[in-house]
């Protein structure tokens, strides 16, 4: 009875709130704001190989590789379902979006997530994590962990020590600057002697990433960095 009242309660709800995807505008039958053709169709997919680097991003040589789903477009639908899920509370949608870049990261032939692959989240400032509620990093990871069985490495061992002005509009020099030193890293334990795959939703100039991959850099065996878009 519990369930059917419970049942009858979510139909009228989705019914005076329907679910419809942010791209197209169908209406959805599950709570992923993405339809299935627009999150397989609509954005346009990278095609670097894991070790490219694109226009403005030099990639390191102790990177081994650097791996995104899609090319970010400025104004367009991309960058509106990444902003849903920084700041309209779509936690749901970011684990959606981190699953589909799971599965690109099984078939990466530079650096294959597997179970033993540890995922490095990057961390939130504690005021802008209270403030949005949760990090979208980590919910990016999490979903990649769903697919790869990576595990991602706990909250606490690594903490960002310095809230740092937006990087939007800042060049590749400023952008650096800006992050230096913006992260500590707390527990080795969970880095050492592993493969290490940092994780966040957008890489530019790659000046955040490389700045925490830094902190386990001795630790690890390698690193690579995964990311939803490339901008």
């Amino acid at each position: 009875m519990l369930k059917l009242m419970l049942k009858a309660g979510k139909d009228i709800f989705d019914l005076l709130y329907p679910v419809s995807c942010l791209v197209c505008g169908d209406r959805l039958v599950d709570q992923r704001h993405l339809c299935s053709f627009c999150l397989r169709h609509a954005f346009v997919p990278t095609n670097e190989d894991g070790r490219e680097s694109s226009e403005g991003m030099v990639l390191p040589e102790w990177v081994t590789m650097q791996e995104s789903l899609w090319e970010f477009d400025k104004g367009g639908f991309l960058q509106d379902v990444l902003h849903h899920v920084k700041y309209s509370g779509l936690a749901d949608l970011g684990i959606a979006l981190g699953k589909e870049l799971g599965y690109k990261l099984l078939n990466n032939r530079f650096f294959p997530v597997t179970d033993e692959v540890v995922l490095l989240p990057v961390p939130l400032h504690p005021i802008r994590q209270r403030k949005r509620g949760y990090n979208q990093s980590e919910l990016l990871a999490g979903g990649i962990a769903v697919v790869t069985g990576a595990r991602v490495a706990p909250e606490r061992a690594v903490r960002r020590i310095r809230n740092t002005r937006t990087q939007t509009g800042l060049n590749a020099s400023s952008r650096k600057e800006n992050l230096s030193g913006a992260f500590e890293l707390v527990d080795a334990g969970p880095f050492r002697g592993r493969d290490v795959l940092v994780v966040d939703d957008v890489i530019t100039t790659g000046a955040t990433v490389f700045e925490l991959a830094g902190l386990v850099r001795e630790l690890c065996c390698s690193i690579g960095v995964a990311t939803i878009a490339r901008a």
